[in-house]
């Protein structure tokens, strides 16, 4: 499925899990650690699968963020995914479709479907598309690499059990001194530019410059911290099957601070993912006739925005 269409629905989602498996995958050489780490490459490896990843996001007990995401592939190169995006009382659903060559989206509060096909994409934004689905094998190893120095040898907090069927549990959990202190210094920059009054300042796009979805719904999601920015636990909790899949893993971080005006905030964000259907997934698909048809058109104004020219 296009993934550019993919990251404007599932940024929250896809990145939180990035980041904790990023983290994860950097604890050290242990029988854990390989076997998640062999898991984690063929999982992500499946074409045909159902995959599920719900993020929520809390600030002193109280309900901030919520996505939930089902996406739905196969090996020819089609798919369909459903997003649910929830904040406050605001919610949107945006539906996406890859089917017959042509890339479609909808959302909940529109009758329009925006339509295009793979030829209209030309110049930069292309090559950026097929450079998404093909990474550099030299730089992923560059990056596991930097990873596993960064965070060191942790290898004595990663604990594994066998259960029936040859499945494989496997427990992460970090807190306290045990993180480290450039995971920690990292993760606090990030949060703190975050909430610079630079980046909140920049005009969110218009709703015709990404397709429907509505940017305030995610626009400072996360509590503006400032100062005392940490990171208090990590934990993550794996599932492997006996194919060597990651049919569920969930991930909850705790991080505190104090934003501008001293008060203290203690953030939880919570991420689980399912896999399901390996090899049996069908895509949904939508049937256009008689619907209300919107050809988009990617000119270069659009493709600022959906960030190929950066």
């Amino acid at each position: 499925m296009n993934k550019k269409l993919a990251m404007l629905g599932l940024g929250v989602a896809v990145g939180s899990m990035m980041l904790v498996t990023s983290v994860y995958a950097g604890v050290g050489d242990a029988p854990g650690y390989e076997t998640f780490k062999s898991a984690f490459k063929q999982t992500a490896a499946v074409d045909n699968a159902t995959r599920q990843v719900n993020v929520s996001l809390q600030d002193n007990g109280t309900s901030l963020l919520n996505v939930k995401t089902t996406i739905k592939s196969n090996s020819d190169r089609a798919g369909s995914a459903e997003v649910t995006v929830k904040s406050g009382t605001e919610e949107q659903t945006i539906h996406f479709y890859s089917q017959d060559g042509k890339h479609i989206v909808k959302t909940d509060d529109s009758d329009v479907y925006k339509v295009w096909d793979e030829a209209q994409m030309s110049g930069k934004f292309k090559e950026l598309e097929g450079k998404e689905h093909t990474p550099d094998p030299a730089m992923v190893q560059e990056v596991e690499n930097v990873v596993d120095a960064l965070v060191g040898n942790l290898k004595n907090y990663v604990t594994m059990d066998q259960a029936a069927g040859n499945v494989k549990e496997i427990h992460f959990k970090m807190s306290g001194s045990q993180i480290s202190p450039v995971v920690n210094t990292i993760g606090s920059l990030v949060i703190k530019h975050h909430g610079t009054s630079e980046n909140n300042q920049h005009p969110l796009p218009a709703k015709a410059d990404t397709l429907g979805f509505d940017a305030s719904l995610l626009k400072n999601s996360f509590p503006q911290l400032t100062t005392d920015i940490k990171m208090d636990e990590v934990e993550v909790n794996a599932t492997v099957d006996a194919d060597n899949h990651i049919t569920n893993q969930t991930a909850q971080i705790h991080i505190s601070g104090k934003d501008a005006g001293g008060a203290a905030h203690d953030v939880v964000l919570n991420v689980d993912m399912t896999l399901s259907s390996l090899n049996s997934t069908t895509p949904d698909t939508v049937d256009l006739t008689g619907k209300q048809v919107e050809t988009v058109k990617f000119d270069e104004q659009s493709r600022k925005h959906w960030g190929a020219e950066r």
